[in-house]
């Protein structure tokens, strides 16, 4: 039987693919600016082989860099899914499932960390920047769902 949300947050991490990606870019162009440049000045050949070498190894190291940081975004699959039942905490296929009696609070930690109280203690979970607002979402569910007014 397939699980019904009725609210759904999936985690971000944009901002930090982006830094990787500039500086994979900044890589790409060292590099090929090197191999290029005993093209410009005249150098000895020794040079202008050393040069086209190290040249062609700033441009695979970009190169590496930045399609791991696009495969690194796609790839992941981390999200919280609100259901008439529980709250479900995904993570690259591994499910959490606190149940909505279950749950006492959710705080607002440091960083983009939301810190979801249990009974049986407390679990960190990261969402980013809009922690806040998730952690105000979360509340306004759980209590809906107490009241048996959450419908997926």
């Amino acid at each position: 039987m397939a699980t019904v949300g009725v609210d759904f947050f999936r985690v971000d991490r944009a901002r930090a693919v982006r830094r990787l990606l500039a500086v994979a870019a900044a890589l790409v162009t060292v590099g090929a600016t090197t191999i290029g440049a005993h093209l410009v000045q005249r150098l000895s050949a020794h040079t202008g082989r050393l040069l086209s070498l190290v040249g062609g190894a700033i441009t695979l190291s970009g190169l590496v860099l930045g399609f791991g940081s696009l495969a690194m975004l796609l790839f992941e699959n981390v999200y919280i899914l609100f259901t008439a039942e529980a709250l479900v905490l995904h993570e690259n296929g591994k499910e959490t499932r606190i149940a909505w009696d279950d749950l006492a609070a959710v705080k607002v930690g440091e960083k983009g960390f939301l810190v979801i109280e249990r009974a049986t203690g407390s679990l960190p979970w990261f969402v980013g920047a809009p922690a806040a607002e998730i952690a105000t979402k979360i509340t306004e569910a759980r209590r809906k769902a107490l009241l048996g007014l959450l419908r997926g």
